[in-house]
């Protein structure tokens, strides 16, 4: 993926992986709904395992209308029953004030065995104002998710303690120099061509994501897991 958010290197690496080993390992399938698809970040992992995609989001969304197929909430969706092999809804649980009614009509819509990939924030600012309601922990969202009748085949934790310290610590940095990109109308101010910005921001990204491929210090890492900056969830519905 493209560094479209210089903030959130390190979530969207791990993010990205994640998703790419799941789909590989899942294999060609008929159809799949990116549901809450903003500007589908994620479609060039996804798209070559499907014959079909479909995008779907709230007909205000302020992404590209062009990346949306259907204009729904992630409650209501207009398409028939058993109907999608795979949901992908990212980043969009804790937006909704009643997730049980999104894991009812997720139940609905899958095909028997089919699958909804669900990545959630756990250690994260508030993002989405007056939308922003939740934070769901491992255990919250294995409650709210069997509570529908659908099984948890794995939860991932994106990130650990320390991943997530750096993320937080370089947001006020960047907040400061994207106020200044706007102020002076220069968009290098908050760009990757500052060198402030890589130095303050993006390295200390970059080498935290080098160091999880060092054998001891993932193996140290893993041990940090409770303070991850999100989680990727495999669920299924039963046959």
């Amino acid at each position: 993926m493209k560094w479209t958010n210089l903030g959130a290197i390190i979530e969207d690496s791990i993010r990205s992986r994640l998703l790419k080993s799941f789909f590989k390992s899942l294999g060609k399938k008929e159809c799949l709904l990116d549901l809450g698809c903003g500007p589908r970040p994620y479609f060039s992992i996804y798209q070559p395992y499907f014959s079909k995609t479909i995008g779907a989001d709230l007909a205000d969304s302020p992404f590209p209308k062009k990346e949306i197929d259907i204009y729904c909430s992630a409650t209501e969706v207009p398409l028939p029953d058993e109907s999608v092999d795979v949901i992908l809804c990212t980043e969009v649980i804790h937006d909704l004030p009643e997730p049980d009614l999104f894991f009812t009509e997720v139940k609905r819509l899958l095909k028997k065995e089919g699958i909804l990939v669900m990545t959630s924030p756990f250690v994260v600012p508030i993002v989405d104002g007056t939308y922003d309601h939740y934070r769901y922990t491992k255990h919250g969202l294995t409650y709210r998710i069997q509570k529908s009748g659908l099984e948890v085949r794995s939860i991932e934790e994106v990130g650990d303690l320390f991943g997530t310290i750096i993320t937080l610590s370089i947001k006020p940095i960047l907040k400061f120099f994207n106020v200044c990109s706007k102020t002076f109308r220069l968009k290098v101010i908050y760009s990757i061509y500052n060198p402030l910005i890589f130095l303050l921001a993006i390295l200390p990204q970059l080498l935290y994501l080098l160091s999880t491929k060092i054998p001891i210090i993932n193996l140290i890492l893993k041990k940090f897991r409770y303070g991850a900056i999100g989680y990727v969830s495999i669920v299924q519905k039963p046959k």
